[in-house]
């Protein structure tokens, strides 16, 4: 059970023995009204909640005119809360709240609508509800209530800042009896400022001895990262790799700091639902400092989901998929993904080869297809044209067709004739006959690009070839110099220049495990070296998120990092094919071979 159903629970219970006294009250009114209230409230003292929602929603139904009515919505809105139908109980005390201003359950009302949207997660909105409900009250039993209901939601949501603002229309004495327990749960987390900060609103400061107990406990403390991988099941040696590399990481941390670090691991089994509940509980954990993990795209997305409204940091070290980091303002892909692939290579193309023209020609692939979409979208808004766009699918071998149809665009032929007539009046075979295109853009699988390529030379279409990470590959470098021809493309996969860091991980890896680390173990590694790196003399959630954010030019050991606008690596290595192997334009520029 976690720590937010146990403490919901608590003051379930304490809610009941309130409520009690509200429920046992009886109404002036007509006979019939009289028998059927006390029916539902009998009904609601029984945990029959169901039927006793259905007597009270017959109350307000029928009895629209009666002087009780805002006891009838009050009621129903309750009953559906306690029936854990939290939706409409939020809907049935935001309408309570709106419609009967003057009544007397103005706080109670208030109260329970801060539940509902707590129980739904909606940690800040139940926050400013309890605090309205807070300054209504005039019971010291629903005073307390609302404390712990308060104490609460800061225990499990750590992201919650109240200013001075929001404490504006307490009373002094209900404003000053808040903020010393709130501001020891700051204490309790080592956030001095926010501590600070709450204290001021009363005219209190901490005292020195409350710093320096602070300040001690956080020297102490280890940097906790949990490593959200799946360490089971069909995953569990891509998630190995990635844990084995941040241990060598937290291992060099160790050595280099004097600093302690913990690294907890947690199996996700390579399913997103069991992704999604860890996060969640991480997110609500004090003692968890960030997270590297998940492994998958899918589960990376559930759970940057998850963290929409906390404050843990999650590097995501191998998931590709565009769009992740936009789910949450502290998620952070170390990977780049698949569609700044296809951004790279048309900025490369417009900037570099003063492209003007292409045609792509692409897999039916999912990843693919986003590849092309966003190749295009980018090629356009630069100011350039694509001229034609062709899907072959995965089973395809002869690309005879794809590759007539582009020629027939490009040099005006009709698509059912065999043979070209020249302005000489020459038959021509159409198959040889040359068409030009300044580029042309091809993300696909080794497997098909290896037919493909052979048959664009073929049937004489020609342009600077643009590929995606699926080029890094040596079956398709084999294919010859004629073949490829100084084709370009784009890959995160690829072992670039060495560099320090590599070198610091391959030494201690081999010694530890007994062989050279693999991608995703450079990607563990790099991970946690980050986050080391955001340690100062204080560890905080929002600290270690700040300083993610401004990493620039970073040269760690799978490459480049460099943080973006959504938090998302934009550091893209492009490759030109030569000699008959992958050689990356950082290696090409330091031999001068090319000019960038």
């Amino acid at each position: 059970m976690t720590l937010k159903k146990i403490q919901s629970l608590i003051i379930f219970s304490m809610l009941l023995l309130f409520v009690a006294g509200i429920s046992a009250q009886s109404i002036e009114d007509t006979p019939e009204i009289v028998s059927l209230y006390t029916k539902g409230q009998r009904l609601l003292r029984q945990g029959d909640y169901y039927e006793a929602g259905r007597i009270f929603s017959e109350l307000e139904g029928r009895f629209s005119n009666s002087k009780n009515l805002d006891l009838f919505v009050f009621q129903r809105s309750k009953a559906k809360y306690y029936f854990a139908e939290y939706d409409e109980a939020i809907a049935g005390f935001s309408y309570f709240i709106s419609h009967f201003s003057n009544s007397l359950y103005q706080a109670e009302a208030h109260f329970f609508l801060g539940n509902s949207q707590y129980l739904k997660s909606h940690v800040d909105r139940a926050v400013k509800t309890y605090l309205v409900a807070y300054r209504l009250s005039d019971t010291k039993k629903l005073d307390q209530l609302i404390q712990a209901s308060l104490q609460a939601a800061f225990k499990n949501a750590s992201a919650i800042s109240l200013t001075e603002k929001d404490f504006d229309k307490l009373s002094q004495t209900k404003k000053c009896s808040l903020v010393k327990s709130l501001s020891d749960i700051y204490l309790n987390r080592g956030e001095l400022l926010k501590a600070e900060n709450i204290l001021a609103t009363c005219g209190q400061s901490l005292s020195l001895s409350d710093r320096k107990e602070v300040q001690a406990r956080e020297e102490n403390r280890p940097l906790e990262i949990a490593l959200v991988l799946p360490l089971s099941g069909e995953m569990q040696t891509y998630g190995e790799e990635i844990y084995h590399g941040a241990v060598i990481a937290a291992d060099l941390y160790r050595k280099e700091s004097g600093k302690k670090i913990k690294l907890v691991p947690y199996d996700t089994k390579g399913d997103p639902i069991e992704a999604a509940q860890i996060i969640s509980q991480l997110s609500l954990s004090n003692s968890t400092d960030a997270v590297v993990g998940p492994l998958t795209s899918e589960e990376a997305s559930v759970a940057s989901s998850i963290l929409n409204c906390g404050n843990l940091p999650m590097i995501v070290p191998a998931a590709t998929e565009a769009g992740l980091t936009r789910l949450s303002e502290t998620s952070f892909q170390l990977s780049p993904n698949i569609e700044l692939e296809s951004i790279s290579l048309a900025e490369y193309a417009f900037n570099k080869l003063n492209a003007d023209s292409v045609v792509i020609i692409s897999s039916t692939i999912t990843d693919h297809i986003r590849m092309t979409h966003a190749f295009e979208r980018h090629f356009k808004k630069l100011g350039g044209t694509v001229v034609a766009v062709e899907y072959y699918r995965s089973r395809d071998k002869d690309f005879g067709t794809y590759i007539r149809d582009i020629k027939s665009i490009l040099l005006g032929h009709p698509k059912d004739s065999t043979f070209y007539i020249s302005d000489d009046g020459d038959t021509l075979d159409f198959e040889l006959l040359a068409a030009y295109v300044d580029c042309i853009f091809m993300p696909g699988v080794p497997k098909q690009l290896k037919q493909l390529v052979p048959q664009i030379h073929f049937y004489n279409l020609n342009g600077f070839y643009l590929g995606t990470d699926g080029w890094g590959d040596r079956t398709v470098y084999k294919l010859g110099e004629n073949v490829t021809k100084g084709a370009v493309f784009a890959s995160p996969f690829l072992e670039g220049k060495i560099s320090e860091e590599f070198m610091l991980l391959a030494a201690a890896y081999d010694s530890r495990y007994g062989k050279r680390p693999q991608r995703l173990a450079a990607l563990g590694f790099d991970a946690v070296r980050l986050l080391t790196n955001t340690v100062g003399s204080g560890i905080s959630r929002e600290t270690i998120s700040n300083k993610l954010k401004t990493i620039k030019n970073y040269s760690g050991a799978s490459g480049k990092i460099s943080y973006g606008e959504h938090r998302e690596n934009i550091e893209m290595p492009l490759y030109k094919i030569l000699n008959e192997k992958a050689n990356s334009f950082e290696s090409l520029k330091t031999e001068n071979l090319e000019e960038q």
